[in-house]
């Protein structure tokens, strides 16, 4: 799990065609620790192409601010410092990996 503040995020948006997915969950969800797993599985194949954030919600609320997150679990896809996907729920780990290859070859 990656405990990431405001610094550390914003030095991430300025670099330039790299690919964030940002997972935001809660320890208590089963539907977040499904998605988590599914997301652990792809961070080992895409682990250099991008980078993945697991953000608590209960201990991260500028970052639940900024992306107006407003339930568990919820992924925010970010390139270039835009914001390509943000979904609620969990999505099958075959449907990231799609949106995730799309995003890195828009380069």
């Amino acid at each position: 799990m990656n405990n990431i503040n405001k610094i550390i995020l914003e030095k991430l948006l300025k670099i330039n065609n790299l690919v964030i997915l940002i997972v935001f969950w809660i320890e208590l969800c089963s539907p977040c620790q499904i998605l988590k797993k599914n997301i652990d599985e792809l961070e080992i194949k895409l682990k250099k192409s991008i980078k993945i954030l697991k953000i608590n919600i209960n201990y991260n609320n500028y970052l639940v601010e900024k992306f107006s997150i407003k339930s568990a679990p919820t992924i925010t896809i970010i390139k270039n410092k835009k914001i390509i996907l943000k979904r609620h729920g969990i999505i099958n780990k075959q449907e990231i990996n799609k949106i995730l290859k799309a995003a890195i070859k828009n380069e």
